[in-house]
């Protein structure tokens, strides 16, 4: 007999079985607590994870309990911060060595040591500026100075000064000089003619920052030495090929943390920094770059909110070498003599160097030493940075003249602040100390006819006194060679009204005669250009006169500029008189005026500029004294912009000058292609580099015909080709069918042979033969017929209308 249970009875008996199974789950329905350590001698074995000073790294080290201790691997500690010379042997009892706590909820086990035992930390590690090595172009330049004046009393004359430079990556050669020529009447005496001025060539190595020279030059010196012109060579090292480089110390502040902090710099009561520490020693160095002293205020913050404060003064002095930075210069060949008078004048054979070593980042010292055969000075000395109360600086220096010897002692201070700067500097010379200065047109022998000054000091001091404006006070004491004193001292104020105007009071004091004179000027500017000033004076011999002076400064862009002014002088040539007109463009810069009383007027005239020959084109512009830059665009009326302003538009060619920008700047350059025809493209519009000091680069932005065009592809039956086939053609990217057959080619030539491949492996071939190899813009060839073979039997192949009516979303 078959027995059929009731659909009820088995849905009872389905619950009855069920429910001792829900009360098991319910009895296991949390995770069983983590398992308590033992204390046993042969030790248990865990994984846990490293926390020191409450600082995790989420690391899972073994760790094993004996006799209630922890023991952990010596390479683990290691890992975690721990010195090695606090850990013996290769496992450790960390409760010999730290606090330790097991944290049984978080499988964590928790170590405390001392902050200073676990690794510094810099934050912000001092960053060099990036670095744009410089660039040159093969080219030459002219700079010009035109300049003519009629006097009443000495006629008329004529001057051209010029400098002709070549340039290039292997360096740069300058040659400059004035003509002169009087036109009508004159003086007698006047010199006429061509006067050569200096010629030299030099080349830079930015990686070691060194320059070389060879020709006329100036030897470099110090605070206490002087320079001289040579014939010869000169190398030595030259930061400002390197602006990306700091040479001067900035403070770094340091401090510990006991556990994870956050860490806030102030600098003169603005926020410069902020970074997070974890536990241990750490260094903040990223100060911004600032000179004098000043405050900074740390605040330390932990994950609980505790804040500590610390205020640090410090001191900046540009004056100063990093530790381990050097600065040298060295000059070797003949006394340049009679410079602005003969073109070739060399005389004594001489030698000269500087050398300068950061010793520390508060010492830097000093040493020069020159000579010829006549004259031999050396010395030494150096800068002390007195913690934040400034720098003093000294030097002593040995000379032999003629065979007399000689000493020079030179000591100084200075100290600046937001508010307040002082500074002062004495040099002491004995009456035979003698350097390259005073050898003269007698060859080899000392010129005895002239001296250095025997003593010289100077004290200068400046405050701002906040809404009252700011005080300055100078004052300088030099005794001659010859027994002559001058001591003059001046007190000036100022201070800004309202608008842009200001007031501007000085008084001045000659010590040796006992006589003061004064002035006051008030300058009020009107419009976006310019401004006029009224002032009075009183001289020493208790002249009264009055000024009254308008102008207008010349546009960014270029322009209009004047200026004009008049002076009551009170005296018998009546009064004084002046004005200009200037006009300046991108191509010249040109002004006229007058000056002078009833006995004596002078009209003027200057125009200036400079050509360029770059890229077999010459080029107008205003004078150059350092680098430029000529971009090429291959494509007219391209605006190119400099940093982000407007420089102007390409000329026919596709030109324009950058002129006067600043070397080894890295600078971004950019063109506009806004404006351009549909029909042209370019493949870089940007670029940021720097130029070579005295040179100029051609800068290319190619704005290139867009070879591109919309096809059509259709199969035998006038069908578009399925969407997202691949289109292969020779050295191209692939392109892909969009809607309606439609693909977009880049590159086109005057034959494109095309090769399809559909989504399910089918292909075919095509060509596009274009007229002239040049698709006319805005233009859709096609269809193309592209035969596709039948889908292969049983593959899945879409029927969906490659058509935009058949698009559904």
């Amino acid at each position: 007999m078959k027995f059929t249970p009731h659909p009820c009875a088995l849905a009872v008996a389905s619950v009855l079985c069920i429910s001792p199974m829900i009360s098991s789950a319910e009895t296991f329905s949390e995770l069983p607590p983590p398992p308590a350590l033992e204390n046993s001698a042969s030790g248990q074995q865990y994984m846990l994870e490293l926390v020191v000073n409450q600082g995790g790294r989420g690391d899972i080290v073994p760790v094993e309990r004996k006799n209630g201790d922890f023991w952990l691997r010596r390479g683990d500690l290691e890992r975690a911060g721990i010195p090695a010379e606090k850990l013996q042997g290769q496992q450790i009892d960390v409760n010999q060595l730290a606090k330790v706590e097991y944290d049984e909820q978080r499988q964590r086990l928790l170590l405390t040591v001392p902050a200073a035992w676990l690794p510094g930390q810099t934050i912000g590690q001092q960053q060099n500026a990036p670095r744009f090595p410089g660039r040159a172009s093969n080219g030459a330049l002219l700079n010009y100075d035109f300049y003519a004046t009629r006097t009443d009393n000495a006629g008329s004359r004529l001057s051209s000064w010029n400098e002709l430079r070549f340039f290039g990556p292997i360096g740069q050669f300058s040659t400059n000089g004035v003509y002169v020529q009087q036109l009508e009447g004159g003086v007698s005496g006047q010199q006429e003619g061509y006067i050569r001025y200096d010629t030299w060539f030099s080349n830079e190595n930015e990686n070691a920052a060194i320059s070389w020279r060879a020709g006329d030059l100036v030897t470099d010196a110090l605070s206490w030495s002087n320079s001289v012109r040579l014939g010869g060579v000169q190398i030595g090292r030259d930061f400002s090929v390197r602006p990306d480089l700091v040479t001067y110390p900035l403070p770094a502040f340091s401090g510990q943390a006991a556990v994870p902090s956050s860490v806030d710099l102030f600098i003169n009561g603005y926020r410069s920094a902020q970074a997070d520490v974890q536990p241990g020693p750490w260094s903040l160095t990223n100060v911004p770059f600032v000179n004098g002293a000043g405050d900074a205020v740390i605040t330390t913050t932990d994950a609980v909110g505790r804040q500590i404060t610390t205020t640090l003064p410090f001191y900046v002095s540009s004056s100063l070498l990093k530790q381990g930075l050097s600065d040298y210069s060295f000059s070797a060949g003949a006394i340049r003599e009679n410079y602005g008078v003969q073109n070739f004048d060399y005389g004594a054979a001489a030698a000269s160097g500087s050398y300068r070593y950061g010793l520390t980042d508060w010492l830097t010292l000093e040493s020069h030493a020159e000579g010829s055969s006549s004259v031999a000075m050396g010395g030494a000395g150096g800068l002390l940075k007195l913690g934040s109360w400034g720098v003093i600086n000294g030097a002593l220096a040995q000379s032999q003249m003629a065979g007399d010897p000689g000493t020079q002692y030179s000591w100084g201070y200075q100290y600046n602040n937001s508010w307040f700067s002082l500074g002062t500097q004495h040099i002491l010379r004995t009456a035979d100390f003698g350097n390259l200065a005073l050898v003269g047109s007698r060859g080899d022998n000392a010129n005895t006819s002239y001296s250095l000054s025997r003593r010289s000091a100077q004290y200068t001091a400046s405050v701002s006194l906040n809404d009252y404006g700011s005080l300055g006070l100078a004052y300088i004491d030099i005794a001659g060679g010859s027994g002559d004193r001058t001591r003059l001292m001046n007190l000036s104020w100022s201070k800004n009204l309202w608008g842009n105007s200001s007031v501007y009071i000085s008084a001045s004091r000659d010590q040796q005669q006992g006589d003061w004179s004064g002035a006051i000027s008030l300058v009020i500017p009107f419009g976006e250009q310019s401004s006029a000033s009224v002032s009075m004076e009183r001289d020493q011999q208790g002249n009264n006169n009055q000024r009254l002076y308008v102008s207008r400064a010349m546009p960014t862009d270029g322009g209009f500029a004047y200026d004009a002014a008049w002076a009551n002088q009170g005296s018998d040539s009546g009064d004084y008189r002046q004005a200009s007109l200037r006009y300046r463009n991108n191509k010249i810069d040109t002004s006229a005026g007058f000056y002078g009383d009833n006995d004596n007027t002078t009209q003027w005239a200057d125009f200036t500029g400079s050509l360029v020959l770059m890229d077999n084109r010459v080029f107008a512009a205003n004078d150059i004294n350092d680098a430029f830059v000529v971009v090429k665009t291959d494509y007219p009326d391209v605006t190119v912009r400099y940093e982000n302003q407007s420089m102007g538009r390409t000329d026919k060619q596709g030109y324009l000058l950058v002129p006067s920008i600043s070397s080894y700047y890295g600078a971004k350059y950019d063109i506009d292609t806004l404006d351009l025809p549909a029909d042209r493209t370019a493949p870089k519009v940007e670029q940021r580099f720097a130029v070579k000091r005295k040179s100029g680069y051609l800068l290319n932005f190619p704005v290139e015909r867009l070879r591109a065009a919309s096809v059509v592809l259709h199969d035998s039956s006038g069908q578009p080709l399925p969407i997202s086939s691949q289109v292969l053609r020779p050295n191209q990217a692939t392109e892909y069918v969009g809607w309606d057959g439609i693909v977009w080619m880049e590159d086109l030539g005057a034959s494109n042979p095309i090769h399809v491949v559909t989504p399910d492996g089918r292909s075919c071939n095509t060509q596009l033969d274009i007229a002239d190899g040049q698709p006319k813009a805005l233009q859709t060839y096609g269809p193309l017929t592209c035969p596709l073979p039948p889908p292969a039997q049983g593959s899945a192949v879409s029927t969906a209308d490659n058509s935009q009516s058949g698009i559904s979303p």
